[in-house]
């Protein structure tokens, strides 16, 4: 994300960003989605039906873990669905297909 400007939380009125799925620069907050890396469904199966609700919150709202959530245009969160990085089309370190 480069020199975003929020006017109130969560607010994004300006800026550019780049979406690693599909390699793709946005300038418009409205193309973008955050994405969980380990979607909810996985993190569910691999464990997370075992936590609080309390920690389940934690996770699915993460600000501070960079591994946990990512800015991504729209379009590829969507076809990647609630697949895991290593099943989706593309990945998010390289952009590049699987």
């Amino acid at each position: 994300m480069a020199d975003a400007v929020a006017r109130r939380a969560l607010q994004l009125t300006g800026g550019e960003w780049y979406s690693p799925y599909d390699d793709q620069y946005l300038d418009s907050a409205k193309k973008l989605d955050v994405d969980h890396l380990v979607p909810l469904a996985k993190a569910w199966d691999s464990g997370a039906s075992a936590w609080t609700a309390k920690e389940r919150e934690a996770y699915a709202n993460d600000l501070d873990d960079p591994r946990v959530l990512i800015v991504v245009s729209a379009a590829s969160n969507r076809s990647k669905a609630d697949k895991d990085p290593g099943n989706c089309p593309r990945t998010p370190a390289t952009g590049a297909s699987t």
